[in-house]
């Protein structure tokens, strides 16, 4: 029998000693006899680079990384490289799992963590409930909903950690590109959250990087590049010891350093192969003149055997022999070692011992095919998956030319379901296959239109647009006509902010009969009208919408939702005590399958409430599931809300976290509101921190696309901002400007949304800069609008904000009073700003026993979250009671104790290169951060070291410890 080029006979090489470092699951063994032999030596030859990289990665060495992924042009030794990792480990007595990317499964959901996780379903088994039933639904062995994607990732972050238990454990994927969204975001999840210490290590193979492609921080890349000349040379003297000198010379040209190449094209030359290769120019790729020789030994094949490998190539590459004799593909042994010996199979570790030995082949036994061959595959192998939509799904698409109904409606069905599981941007795709199908007019109209609307919450903004144009095209029917608009002013808001053009589409739409339109269309235009009245803020557009939305009669849960984004998103100050209560109720009606949007609107809501806390699974559902291929403009409220909650909680590292996700989400596809929601969040976050800088330079950002849209609640928010960073430097007029420009002393501005949250801020800017009259006309309006019964926050900043505004003989039982409300702990910053203003009013009373108390408990606070400027007011106010506190180094209080020891690693280093003279920007590059966590960092040091700037920063660092 012939053999495959690179499993020929060859003499022995030396082997490739291991990297130092002792397994602790293996006894040592003496150093001359540690070898390693990670695959036959003259596959690997001139690889010395990579092959230590991945020995050092198997062998857990300390320096090396958790996970590295090699990546580079098809045919330079991607899959050689891995199994000699795989290989490696497996000698060591190292378990490995992982599996291998196809295209046919890119579209199906989790069918990569199936192939990571289905040999050690045991260790699921093992796990504890909650995880074990997130895993077997995921795995298809027990019914129920699809889980949210992070408790789906947490459940196989345990799944691997039980594996590791028990030896270490190395993943390794081949083909990474191919593995689909879910799966990735799955093992992403994992290996973010491996330690230098615990017994797992990740190899991938993937194609090489596109330059638009961004990388995820934290993990290793390894480009694997062509052989160099000589050892390119060796390579072929070695596998092709009698090729003639002048074939020699070709195949060296043409294979450029390829090892594939080097392997498989000297095969070509002298066989029929040669004359395609012949026929091909000069200049065709290299991926094309290897497709050309293996499509040519396909050619030679009985044609049942193409069939069977057709049906192989379009299902994901797995080949089956007859052991299992009821599959479609299965392989006799004869034909198993017919493909071995044309060098189009070969033997490896899956189940079935067998898989194709490039890609390549795999496009060959495609390209080689006639269409009717390859429809009728597809439609066999549709056949075969009756049950599993997502499968049957795209077979069923490709088999079918003729319009087709009932298949057009079979494709739409499994569209939805796709969408309702956080698909969104696969279901589009199907969409469009499905109006292609379409007998009529009106279904190919009506499914491009749903595409069209799925297209635009999955971010795919420019692509809705076209969608939503080739669906007018198609028909002009009323019903259509206001779905069309619907979606375009959709596109208008969510790509462009253009609030006035998208309103004028909107009131189109429900201003025409609306007893010919769907209810879905009408309910999702009137909440559009909604979000783009609320941007505006302005009353007269608040008018034509309230006229708008008692046009629209019914008593359905939609309409309930439209009532109360319109009470809370027109009027928060007005929008009744009892809408908390509104919005739980909604809540609970929600279904298991909502639509995304459906639960975005009520997770935005409960932003403008203050009541994310009650519904954190919910948002965390909205971010976690809409994220990569799912509705992506919905994720991104899943992130704002995210980030508002960790702000107001004090975890201000994590909401920096969510709001920089959200914004890169946003940026990447050109979400420009969206952008600047995180923007605003972001300048809030650095004026809370007393950044004046870079809220400042937020704020500009965020005004510069603001005003020529009318965005009115983007131009309040950054308003916000920029008062907050003036109070937290104690420039009180400026602040007191700035908040003017929201709302007016004396009144709450009707579709002002942020004036409620702006109370306390407008009532201390007024005080402290004389206006005590305005400050009291204030509280009053305040008083009036009973905030106070709206949120409990709202009832803390009320309460303080009236004893604020009162004279000091009766400020102190009214500041008690708000400090005695329950639950004021859940809101640290707006807590610690309390408790300053009161020890201040002790202080100043001359009582410095009782203010201590409380400007010791607000700096702690202050502190502890982060707002370093309002530490620093906190502390000057608790030294002029009395308190000695720790200063710079050398200056009077300085104690025995480095305040060096108080800062984190990561802190020191930064301070250490911003003493050095390091912009923020130069070391976010050195150290792979953001230039807003360096900033952040800085701002934590500063108090730690007793330094107000960064011109101290040299001698706080170089002080002795005494």
């Amino acid at each position: 029998m012939m053999r495959s080029a690179l499993t020929m006979d060859r003499p022995a090489l030396p082997t490739v000693p291991a990297l130092s470092g002792r397994d602790p699951y293996r006894p040592p063994e003496p150093e001359a006899v540690r070898t390693v032999r990670m695959v036959d030596a003259v596959d690997i030859l001139g690889r010395e680079r990579e092959l230590a990289a991945l020995a050092a990665v198997v062998e857990r060495s300390p320096t090396a990384p958790t996970s590295l992924v090699l990546h580079g042009d098809p045919g330079v030794g991607k899959t050689v490289l891995l199994q000699a990792a795989s290989g490696h480990a497996r000698a060591l007595g190292i378990r490995v799992i992982g599996g291998t990317g196809y295209e046919s499964e890119a579209h199906v959901a989790f069918a990569g963590l199936h192939q990571l996780l289905a040999p050690v379903t045991e260790y699921v088994e093992r796990l504890a409930p909650f995880h074990r039933t997130v895993l077997r639904r995921i795995l298809g062995v027990e019914d129920g909903p699809v889980p949210d994607r992070l408790a789906v990732s947490a459940a196989s972050l345990a799944a691997v950690t039980a594996v590791a238990e028990d030896g270490p454990l190395l993943i390794a994927v081949e083909d990474a590109h191919w593995v689909d969204h879910p799966s990735r975001e799955v093992v992403m999840f994992i290996l973010l959250r491996l330690q230098a210490n615990q017994h797992i290590r990740a190899v991938f193979a993937r194609r090489a990087l596109l330059a638009s492609e961004r990388v995820t921080p934290g993990l290793s890349m390894l480009e694997v590049l062509p052989l160099s000349d000589e050892a390119a040379d060796r390579l072929v003297r070695r596998l092709h010891p009698r090729l003639p000198e002048t074939v020699r010379h070709r195949v060296l040209q043409d294979a450029a350093g390829n090892p594939l190449a080097l392997a498989e094209l000297p095969g070509a030359f002298g066989t029929e192969a040669a004359v395609g290769l012949e026929m091909l120019p000069a200049t065709a790729p290299l991926r094309t003149r290897l497709e050309t020789g293996y499509a040519s030994r396909v050619r030679t094949l009985p044609a049942e055997l193409r069939r069977a490998l057709l049906l192989t190539a379009l299902d994901g590459d797995r080949i089956e022999q007859r052991a299992n004799p009821s599959h479609a593909t299965a392989l006799d042994p004869a034909d198993v070692l017919m493909l071995e010996a044309l060098g189009l199979v070969t033997r490896d570790s899956t189940p079935s011992g067998l898989r194709f030995r490039h890609p390549l082949v795999r496009s060959a036994i495609v390209h080689t095919a006639a269409p009717d061959e390859i429809r009728a595959a597809h439609a066999a192998l549709a056949d075969s998956y009756r049950g599993r939509s997502e499968r049957r799904l795209w077979h069923l698409a490709a088999a079918t030319v003729e319009p087709d109904e009932a298949v057009a409606d079979e494709i739409e069905q499994a569209a939805r379901a796709i969408s309702l599981r956080g698909g969104a941007g696969l279901a589009v795709s199907a969409l469009q296959r499905a109006a292609d199908l379409s007998p009529s007019p009106l279904g190919a109209a009506r499914r491009l239109q749903h595409a069209a609307e799925l297209a635009s919450e999955s971010g795919q903004l420019n692509l809705a647009q076209q969608l939503t144009d080739d669906a007018r095209r198609r028909l002009d029917d009323p019903t259509q006509v206001a779905s069309n608009l619907t979606t375009k002013a959709q596109v208008l808001l969510r790509r462009d902010g253009d609030l006035n053009a998208a309103r004028k589409l909107l009131l189109r739409v429900l201003t025409k009969d609306l007893a010919v339109q769907e209810p879905r269309t009408l309910a999702t235009a009137l909440h559009q009208l909604l979000l783009a009245t609320h941007a505006a803020g302005d009353p007269d557009a608040w008018q034509e919408t309230r006229e708008r939305l008692r046009a629209v009669h019914g008593t359905g849960p939609l309409e309930e939702t439209a009532q109360l984004l319109h009470d809370v998103l027109g009027d928060t100050a007005r929008a009744g005590a009892d809408a908390r209560g509104r919005l739980q109720t909604l809540f609970e009606a929600l279904d298991a399958d909502a639509p995304p949007g459906r639960l975005a609107e009520l997770c935005r809501v409960a932003r403008w409430l203050d009541a994310l806390g009650d519904y954190r699974p919910e948002v965390r559902t909205l971010r976690e599931r809409e994220v990569g291929t799912g509705a992506l403009t919905h994720a991104a409220e899943g992130y704002l809300c995210e980030a508002q909650y960790l702000y107001l909680s004090g975890d201000w590292e994590g909401s920096e976290q969510q709001a920089t996700a959200g914004l890169e989400l946003s940026v990447r596809h050109g979400m420009e509101p969206s952008v600047n929601d995180f923007r605003c969040v972001l300048g809030l976050l650095a004026a809370s921190r007393g950044d004046t800088e870079s809220a400042v330079e937020f704020s500009r950002s965020i005004e510069q696309w603001a005003a020529p849209r009318g965005s009115g609640l983007h131009l309040a928010q950054s308003a916000r901002n920029l008062a907050l960073a003036a109070l937290a430097q104690g420039d009180y007029e400026t602040a007191y400007a700035h908040l003017l420009r929201i709302s007016p002393a004396g009144s709450l501005r009707p579709y002002a949304s942020c004036a409620p949250w702006a109370v306390y801020d407008l009532v201390e800017a007024a005080v402290r800069s004389g206006r005590h009259d305005q400050a009291g006309t204030h509280v009053a309006a305040v008083d009036r609008a009973g905030l106070a019964d709206l949120t409990p926050r709202l009832r803390l900043l009320t309460f303080a904000a009236r004893a604020l505004a009162a004279p000091d003989e009766q400020a102190a039982p009214l500041y008690q009073q708000a400090l005695s409300l329950p639950g004021i702990e859940r809101w640290p910053f707006d807590h610690a700003r309390v408790r300053l203003t009161l020890g201040e009013l002790h202080r100043r009373n001359l009582r410095p026993g009782d203010a201590r108390p409380e400007l010791r408990r607000a700096a702690d606070i202050f502190r502890r979250v982060g707002a370093t400027a309002w530490q620093q007011r906190a502390e000057q106010e608790l030294r002029a009671t009395g308190v000695a506190l720790e200063s710079p180094a050398g200056a009077v209080g300085h104690t025995a104790t480095s305040p060096l020891v108080h800062l984190t690693a990561q802190q020191l280093e930064v301070a250490e290169l911003a003493a050095a003279g390091l912009s923020n920007k130069q070391i976010a590059e050195r150290l792979y951060l953001s230039p807003r966590t360096v900033s952040a960092h800085l701002y934590r040091v500063f108090p730690k070291l007793g330094i107000s700037s960064r011109s101290a920063l040299r001698d706080a660092l170089s002080a002795p410890t005494a």
